[in-house]
Parts: structure tokens; C-alpha cells; sequence
């Protein structure tokens, strides 16, 4: 099957254009099914998704892709509570570009702790309409299983959490962004063990 490719310039502040070039994103259609699964671990702050990832990569010898945010705001700290568009730009093209090379690897599971969805919600919820470059990447995803984490843990204080009282919301939204764009996904939801059960079996059925 023959590869279509478009090639988008990335703007710090999101928009395409020459200037101030943040990254170079390539966008493949029309590719054949894959042989491997890739399963994204996505959801609101504080539901474990970090540790979902952690279990699943020990319980199935597997690697996983941590979520370069915590990396962005390490190094930028006193952004944590300031951030702008151009720093959810320059977020979004770091985990794409990490992803993409991450997945080229196709002979085992791989596991995201994040992917492409959870910056579109991120965008969404705090300045509104995501760009096209991050819809049309989102439109191009395939042979990808969302695990939906439900906001049902207790939260846990972190530097880096602010929706400790606004959860529910926000996981309305992820359940209506994986529905717009037509992405299959699972919700993972109790306490403890169960959750990497359930998990475990939906990765069975896909396998």
C-alpha cells in the first residue's frame, strides 16, 4: 500500500509557519495493519496511569514511554504553574517525535504513558481549539488500544497537579476526544491489583 506523507513546519504558539520552528512532524496515511500491538495509557491527572504503564512493562517484560512533560517542567520549573501555548507546543512535537521513534520497533508490545490525546485534551481544556497539525495527527493514529484510566483513586499531592477537584470533568472530555476520532479504548477503573487485571485482559484480546 502506498505512504502518503504531510509535512508540517511547527510554530512555537502551534500554528504552522517557517518562523521560530519548534519541530518538523510527519504525518503517514494509508499504512497496513501492524504486526505488534501499541497500547496508550491515557486519563486525568492522579489515576494512575504511571504506574499502570511501570506494572504492565514488568508483568509483560515489555518497555514503556514515559511522559516527557514531567521531563519539560523538571528542567522548566518555574513554568509549572505559568505555562503557555508555545510550552504545550513545544511538549506535544518533544513526545511525538520520542514516540515515533519508540514505536518504530515493532517486534514486542509497546506501552505509551501518554500519547497525542492526552495533549489534545490538555490544549482543549486550557486554550481551546487544538491546532490542525494535532488533529491531523491524532486522524492518522492506527493499530492503537486506549486504556482510559477512570478517575476513581484517591488523589495524591504533586507538584505538577492542579485538577485535584475538577477530575470528572476532564475525563468527560478524554471519553468524548477517543469518540470524535473513532479511537478504540478500554476503561480501566478500581483500586489496586484490579486495575492491572483488567488490563492484562483487555491486552489479551488484542494480541
Amino acid at each position: 500500500m502506498a505512504v502518503r506523507r504531510t509535512l508540517w513546519v511547527i510554530h512555537p504558539d502551534g500554528r504552522l509557519g517557517l518562523d521560530g520552528l519548534v519541530a518538523v512532524h510527519v504525518v503517514e496515511y494509508g499504512k497496513g495493519p501492524r504486526s505488534f500491538v501499541i497500547v496508550a495509557i491515557v486519563g486525568t491527572e492522579c489515576t494512575g496511569k504511571t504506574t499502570l504503564c511501570n506494572s504492565l512493562a514488568q508483568h509483560y517484560d515489555a518497555e514503556w514511554l514515559p511522559e516527557y512533560a514531567r521531563e519539560y517542567f523538571s528542567i522548566h520549573a518555574e513554568k509549572r504553574r505559568h505555562y503557555t501555548v508555545q510550552d504545550i507546543a513545544s511538549i506535544a512535537t518533544t513526545q511525538i517525535c520520542r514516540e515515533r521513534n519508540f514505536v518504530s520497533n515493532r517486534n514486542s508490545l509497546r506501552i505509551l504513558d501518554t500519547d497525542a490525546v492526552v495533549l489534545y485534551v490538555w490544549w482543549l481544556d486550557k486554550f481551546g481549539r487544538p491546532p490542525i497539525w494535532l488533529v491531523e495527527h491524532l486522524q492518522a493514529i492506527e493499530g492503537r488500544h486506549y486504556l482510559l484510566m477512570k478517575p476513581d483513586v484517591p488523589w495524591e499531592i504533586d507538584a505538577l497537579r492542579e485538577s485535584q477537584h475538577d477530575r470528572e470533568r476532564i475525563h468527560n472530555l478524554y471519553t468524548r476526544t477517543l469518540e470524535e476520532f473513532e479511537s478504540p479504548y478500554t476503561e480501566i477503573e478500581g483500586l489496586g491489583a484490579s486495575r492491572l487485571s483488567r488490563a492484562i485482559e483487555v491486552i489479551a484480546t488484542l494480541t
